[in-house]
């Protein structure tokens, strides 16, 4: 894959709150430092075309980061081929990934982030925080 088109997934269950939440947050911090990569997001159990949760787009808007037009999409929406990561809220969907749906299990990462479907906002600023760290941890990988 070339350096200039290279595309990596989140995914969650539902597409509506932890994944849409990482992409908003990785695709405004990787264009800020000049990073040649974007990210998507997918459900595992995801229905297509659902609103972000309105406290996953409170806690972003927080810091700076708009994931308001977002819609949910479903892990066929995209050929997994496509991607030079996926990396997953937690084992379970990784687990799905490659043993159900035959992903490269190289190709997937766990980040184990709890989610925070039905909290209130703080449990969604925390999780929020969390993806945060993992975003610029990613976003290291492909510095340089």
């Amino acid at each position: 894959m070339q350096k200039d088109n290279r595309l990596i997934a989140f995914v969650c269950t539902g597409n509506t709150c932890r994944s849409p939440m990482a992409e908003g947050i990785f695709n405004q911090k990787a264009e800020e430092k000049g990073i040649p990569v974007r990210a998507v997001s997918f459900g595992m159990a995801a229905v297509a075309g659902m609103p972000p949760a309105a406290n996953a787009v409170e806690a972003c808007r927080e810091i700076g980061v708009d994931i308001a037009a977002h819609r949910s999409h479903f892990i066929y929406d995209y050929q997994l081929g496509e991607f030079d990561k996926i990396y997953c809220m937690s084992e379970e969907h990784r687990m799905i990934l490659t043993q159900s749906i035959g992903c490269p299990p190289e190709l997937t990462e766990v980040l184990n982030v709890a989610d925070p479907y039905g909290g209130g906002l703080e449990i969604y600023r925390m999780c929020r925080d969390i993806l945060v760290i993992c975003v610029d941890e990613i976003l290291r990988s492909y510095e340089n």
